[in-house]
């Protein structure tokens, strides 16, 4: 797919949902809210790129993104300034440095390993929390004692 298509497929897909009152229930449990801002990533774009498209709200901001590669379409919750989520306990968080040259698919698969993670977009006098927001439920992620737990109940 050309960067062009992707965008527009995940404007569709991302539309679909908006539209959904079910989707939109989900989506209010994980942080949105009717106008919300929404930025939409490639897979291959870096994370500062991305994080510099929403360092323009100074707010939260949901992110979209298609991977063509995994066929898949992935949501993102990013904190706002007066979140209150950059005085979060360390522990929750894995972070993510500005100067290592993430792309938006790696950001994802380190995502794989914890519940959230922060980065600094670059002007920003603190760090957001970026976390996804599950479409479906899904399997590669379990942690070992969710898996055995699942396969003995």
């Amino acid at each position: 797919m050309l960067h062009q298509e992707l965008r527009s497929h995940t404007a569709e897909e991302l539309r679909n949902l908006l539209t959904s009152s079910h989707a939109q229930a989900h989506l209010r449990r994980n942080g949105w809210g009717p106008g919300m801002p929404v930025v939409i990533a490639a897979p291959y774009e870096t994370l500062d790129t991305v994080m510099g498209l929403v360092s323009i709200y100074d707010s939260a901001v949901l992110i979209g993104c298609y991977d063509p590669y995994f066929d898949e379409l992935t949501l993102w919750h990013v904190s706002g300034t007066g979140t209150g989520d950059h005085n979060a306990r360390e522990g929750q968080y894995v972070d993510l440095k500005r100067n290592e040259a993430f792309t938006f698919r790696e950001m994802c698969q380190k995502a794989m390993h914890c519940s959230s993670m922060r980065f600094s977009p670059k002007g920003w006098d603190h760090a957001v929390r970026i976390r996804e927001i599950p479409l479906f439920a899904r399997s590669d992620r379990l942690t070992c004692s969710e898996g055995k737990a699942l396969q003995f109940a």
